[in-house]
């Protein structure tokens, strides 16, 4: 980067800054997926608290009033849990990008921008089903992760980041 002067303040120049960078957002069908898999593990928890009832009804020593009530809060507990956490991601993702530019990564989630450099960056692990890019996982320096998933071009995302690391460092499989 070089940097120039304008009324003694100190800038870059145009050319970093004009940069294009590559976009990426969240898929509709991510959305619609995560939206599903609540959605089934609400009908299953049903079945199992009717199960549940049922079986108290017609066997009242087997199935007793601890374990009834006990299937019932967890079952009640653990689907406001799961409906807060999607309502929660609904809201964070709603704004959220990566943008892939030379030399950085920026995550923009709620109006706040992380700056990830590639010169911290040791590897980058593609997760793959039946030859489907299911997950990125960005292993730092630090031996921190990042986990990227759920994106509309995941295959462009991998290559954007994964281009600018040695070949050494990329594992796919």
């Amino acid at each position: 980067m070089t940097l120039g002067y304008h009324g003694g303040v100190p800038y870059a120049e145009e050319t970093e800054l004009a940069a294009t960078p590559q976009t990426f957002t969240i898929s509709a069908q991510s959305i619609a997926k995560r939206k599903k898999n609540i959605l089934l593990g609400g009908v299953l928890s049903l079945l199992l608290a009717a199960v549940v009832v049922a079986g108290n009804a017609r066997y009242p020593q087997t199935y007793n009033e601890v374990l009834l009530w006990s299937v019932l809060g967890f079952v009640l507990i653990g689907n406001l849990v799961n409906y807060y956490r999607h309502r929660r991601y609904l809201r964070l993702i709603r704004d959220h990008r990566v943008d892939v530019f030379p030399g950085r990564v920026e995550f923009w989630t709620g109006g706040e921008k992380s700056v990830l450099d590639i010169g911290d960056i040791a590897g980058v692990y593609l997760y793959r089903r039946r030859g489907t890019l299911r997950h990125i996982q960005i292993r730092l320096k630090s031996n921190r992760g990042i986990r990227l998933e759920g994106y509309g071009d995941a295959e462009g995302l991998a290559s954007a980041i994964a281009g600018q690391l040695p070949q050494a460092h990329v594992v796919d499989g």
